[in-house]
């Protein structure tokens, strides 16, 4: 994992990419540098607490990082508000990212705003030369983002895509040979992708959205459960932050 570190970045642009949700790149070149698929970022806001947001791609040559905002609360409202040439405090990258080297090809799963973290493994792990099979789900067209030419898209409404959830996109996929299958979104789609990459003896990372404060691992806002190694305890709790936010589907207990 890369140092953490406070940098002052300036929103370089801004783009909405539909009625809630936002698309800023940020000029910061250490966390870019650094910065690895999985990883995240807070960023701060008019509020007390700082907003973790996955990192959606990062430019080494530019000096860049990306991430998605989608507007939930008074924080995110807040970020959308800004604009290109503001300055805003950023920690990173933070926690864990996913693992890119140890398989020759990969298959992408996500849904919400785990579209975005999916979108910088997917540049990353292309630009490796690795294959890469990807399937996002939506509520419905309206909310389809990040897409790219090959990537399978679902859509619950069927209105766009393949009608069902991802699980229905990741059906259609022609598997070839024993790819890596990395997961972000709500739980439940997540539970669902692990199940179905079990079925077929895959191996499968998720990456867990928690609510967070510090970002660090010092608060315990954002424990979650993974299997225990001592057989009289059926699991032990972990910082999302510090720990992951990435876990082997079969240690984490969702």
């Amino acid at each position: 994992m890369s140092m953490r570190q406070e940098y002052k970045a300036k929103i370089v642009s801004k783009e909405y990419l539909n009625e809630d949700t936002l698309f800023f790149v940020l000029e910061c070149p250490d966390i870019a540098a650094a910065a690895v698929p999985g990883q995240f970022v807070n960023i701060s806001c008019d509020k007390f607490l700082k907003r973790p947001f996955g990192i959606a791609s990062a430019d080494k040559d530019k000096g860049t990082v990306s991430v998605g905002v989608k507007i939930i609360g008074e924080g995110t409202k807040n970020l959308s508000e800004l604009e290109a040439g503001d300055i805003v405090d950023i920690l990173g990258p933070l926690g864990n990212g996913f693992d890119i080297e140890s398989y020759d090809s990969y298959i992408l799963a996500g849904g919400g705003t785990g579209v975005f973290p999916l979108n910088f493994a997917y540049e990353t792990l292309t630009a490796m030369g690795k294959e890469v099979a990807t399937v996002f789900g939506f509520r419905d067209r309206s909310q389809v983002i990040m897409e790219k030419d090959g990537h399978v898209i679902t859509t619950d409404a069927g209105d766009y895509g393949i009608k069902g959830t991802v699980i229905a996109g990741l059906d259609s996929l022609e598997l070839k040979g024993n790819p890596c299958v990395l997961v972000v979104g709500p739980t439940p789609m997540m539970r669902g992708v692990g199940e179905w990459a079990r079925s077929l003896g895959l191996k499968c990372f998720v990456s867990t959205e928690q609510h967070m404060a510090c970002g660090v691992g010092i608060c315990l806002v954002c424990v979650c459960r993974v299997k225990s190694d001592n057989p009289e305890e059926e699991y032990k709790h972990v910082r999302c932050c510090k720990d992951g936010p990435v876990f082997d589907y079969e240690e984490v207990i969702l």
